[in-house]
C-alpha cells in the first residue's frame, strides 16, 4: 500500500510539473541538474544506454537528498533489473542506508545481504480470521 501510494504521488508530481512550465530534461545526463523535478524526470531517458551506464547512476540517486528523486531511481531500477532488496525511498536516511548498501553490493557482484522481511502492520488474530473463513 505505502509502495503504490509512493507511486502514485510520484506520477501526480510529475504530470503537475509538466504543466508549470518545468524545464522538461531531453536526456539522461539531466540526473545531475540542480532541480529536483528535472532529475527525477530524467531517470527515465536511460533506455537508449547501456545497463552498465544507466543502473550505476540509478543506484547513486537512491541517496539523493529529494525522496522524488529516489522513488524514480528505485522504480527504474526495479524495472531494469526486477530487484528490490528492501529499499524505500521515502524513509529517513539511516533505514534507507542498508538497502542502498544491498544495492551497492549486488552491484558490486557481491551477494547482498538477506532483505528483512517486512513486520506486518495489522496482523489478523486468529478469532478474527475464523470469522472471515465461514
Amino acid at each position: 500500500m505505502r509502495r503504490s501510494l509512493g507511486a502514485a504521488t510520484l506520477v501526480l508530481i510529475l504530470v503537475a510539473a509538466q504543466g508549470c512550465g518545468m524545464t522538461t530534461p531531453r536526456n539522461f545526463r539531466k540526473i545531475q541538474h540542480p532541480a529536483p523535478m528535472v532529475r527525477a524526470r530524467a531517470l527515465s531517458l536511460g533506455d537508449r544506454r547501456p545497463g552498465a551506464q544507466v543502473v550505476p547512476a540509478l543506484v547513486g540517486r537512491l541517496d539523493d537528498p529529494d525522496p522524488v528523486v529516489r522513488l524514480a531511481a528505485h522504480e527504474e531500477l526495479k524495472q531494469r533489473t526486477g530487484q528490490d532488496f528492501g529499499y524505500l525511498p521515502w524513509e529517513e536516511e539511516p533505514e534507507r542506508r542498508a538497502a542502498v548498501e544491498r544495492w551497492r553490493e549486488w552491484l558490486g557482484g557481491k551477494p547482498p545481504a538477506a532483505v528483512p522481511a517486512p513486520t506486518p502492520q495489522h496482523q489478523p488474530t486468529t478469532q478474527i480470521r475464523r470469522t472471515i473463513r465461514k
